[in-house]
């Protein structure tokens, strides 16, 4: 593993720059492009839990899904622990990354959690595997205990709520991930995972993610709440036009100056003993 600073790097980003192609037109004139992610190189420690923050449209979404395999045709290089990860097999890689998608994803609402929890065991099964063995229902099992949601292993998704169906997707990256084993060297990729949850849910939520840091696990989460990027995370990158602004200590990009300069907000910076909390003025 390819050292900086004396930590490990886990994830490391090189000259990566990447455009969506407007379809053409049936007229003579060139097809425009929109460039979305220009020039990022960054590295993401192990162990590290990094929040990526930015107004809508400036590029947050589209970086963590090129992390994670999702949108190809970029230039330059991404490497997971030092090797590229175009030439990683995708079953592999599976099993070190997992992504976890915005709550608004759609279910099969007919389908038991349970079941629905077993398929992040893909990755582990060989190709002629059709059936799941003990060790699968025990990493399932395990990653339900750690999740708290042992109670909805039997229920059919048309039957959750929304906070009750993102804590269950939390829990197939688990899975994914085999919460059995060490979480050292894995890295879990959160797309802004509280939308429309209350607040209840977020700090569940917030609260397992920051257990598993610690027991090390790396993650990289797209937020809005800049408070509890803030409280929960290390590192934040600040995204603009899709251009990497500021990646630093959370305390040292969350500030009055960069609300106000690239979120167009006022705001002050309160410390209560460790912790840090944007209050909004009004304008």
């Amino acid at each position: 593993m390819i050292k900086s600073e004396n930590k490990d790097i886990l994830i490391q980003i090189k000259d990566l720059n990447f455009t969506y192609n407007e379809a053409k037109s049936n007229t003579d004139t060139q097809s425009k492009e929109s460039f979305v992610l220009k020039n990022v190189s960054l590295n993401i420690n192990e162990g590290d839990f990094v929040s990526v923050i930015g107004k809508n449209g400036s590029g947050k979404s589209t970086l963590v899904k090129i992390i994670s395999g999702i949108i190809s045709g970029y230039s330059g290089q991404i490497l997971f622990n030092g090797e590229d990860i175009n030439s990683m097999v995708r079953k592999d890689l599976s099993k070190k990354l997992s992504y976890l998608p915005q709550s608004t994803v759609t279910f099969n609402e007919n389908m038991i959690v349970r079941d629905f929890l077993l398929l992040g065991r893909y990755a582990h099964k060989k190709f002629s595997e059709f059936r799941y063995d003990p060790e699968d229902n025990k990493v399932v099992n395990n990653s339900m205990e750690i999740t708290d949601i042992k109670d909805l292993a039997g229920k059919y998704f048309h039957e959750l709520s929304g906070g009750e169906r993102q804590k269950v997707l939390l829990t197939l990256s688990l899975v994914q991930l085999n919460i059995s084993e060490s979480l050292k060297e894995k890295i879990l990729i959160i797309d802004e995972p509280l939308t429309y949850l209350d607040v209840t849910y977020q700090f569940e939520i917030f609260n397992i993610i920051k257990k598993l840091r610690e027991n090390g696990l790396t993650v990289l989460i797209v937020i809005h709440d800049l408070n509890l990027a803030l409280r929960f995370t290390d590192k934040t990158i600040l995204m603009n036009n899709g251009a990497v602004i500021k990646y630093d200590e959370s305390k040292n990009v969350i500030t009055e100056d960069i609300l106000r300069e690239y979120f167009k907000i006022e705001s002050e910076i309160l410390q209560f003993e460790k912790n840090y909390l944007v209050n909004y003025l009004h304008n």
